[in-house]
């Protein structure tokens, strides 16, 4: 449950904070906000669940350094069309054995005791946004520094913000990540330890996930916003073949109402 928790943290503020820098100056929000949202996720392991979990908010948009849930930083750079971040976020991948469901695991002739803990990490690195004449085109490069896969993932996304009126907002989102081969063995492939227990050896090394998502943010009123998104994930055939998963695409979905201070 905890890892659900962080994860719309993470998630429901930079589309409120990117939105942001679409803005004139005059309009940005360079304070605190609060909110309380809810999140939901269809999984990727075999055994996963689909749950709903309301969920805190939080993030503070200053001159210098932002807050965005779990995903942080300082601007380095920036000028009308370009700013340069350094960032730390938290890495929400993760596999909880003790949250899968044992009659599912068993349908792929595999056990919990057979499976090991994938944990959630920390990573730094750069972001990079550029406006352009139809959105903002993003790019974060990161290393793990927690002590997981102590790799290296790259992400590129564009984002379209189309206003409806002063109140409606959609912005639908395309984009790639781009793992490393360490960072998709330890998510996608099997551990050594769970070789030795009788699964199957896979290593899918470097590999591509593209994602579509669509958000709609509603202004009650200069302080209040409701956002909602939905994010799609395209799992490639070296995910889908892992033993560890039965799917081949993930949908996220949260909802949630901020208020700026």
């Amino acid at each position: 449950m905890l890892n659900k928790i962080l994860l719309i943290s993470f998630c429901l503020i930079p589309l409120n904070a990117i939105a942001d820098e679409n803005q004139p100056a005059s309009k940005r929000s360079t304070g605190f906000s609060t909110g309380l949202g809810i999140v939901g996720s269809t999984g990727l392991y075999i055994g996963e669940d689909t749950n709903l979990i309301p969920v805190p908010l939080l993030s503070y948009e200053g001159n210098r350094f932002f807050l965005r849930g779990l995903y942080g930083g300082m601007k380095l750079y920036k000028n009308e069309l370009i700013t340069l971040n350094g960032i730390v976020n938290v890495n929400m991948n993760k596999l909880d054995v003790d949250d899968l469901n044992e009659s599912k695991l068993a349908q792929k002739n595999l056990s919990k005791g057979q499976l090991e803990d994938r944990n959630i990490s920390a990573d730094v690195g750069l972001e990079a946004i550029v406006k352009v004449p139809y959105g903002i085109i993003s790019m974060q490069v990161v290393n793990d520094i927690g002590n997981a896969s102590d790799a290296a993932e790259v992400k590129a996304n564009y984002q379209y913000f189309w206003r409806l009126n002063n109140q409606w907002t959609l912005m639908p989102n395309v984009g790639v990540e781009w793992l490393s081969d360490s960072r998709a063995n330890y998510y996608y492939g099997t551990l050594d330890s769970e070789v030795t227990k009788g699964i199957e050896k896979y290593r899918p090394n470097n590999l591509i996930i593209p994602y579509l998502s669509l958000a709609a943010s509603y202004s009650l009123n200069p302080k209040i916003r409701v956002t909602s998104a939905v994010t799609h994930k395209f799992l490639p055939d070296k995910i889908v073949d892992s033993p560890l998963i039965d799917k081949d695409s993930m949908t996220n979905f949260f909802m949630g109402i901020t208020y700026k201070f």
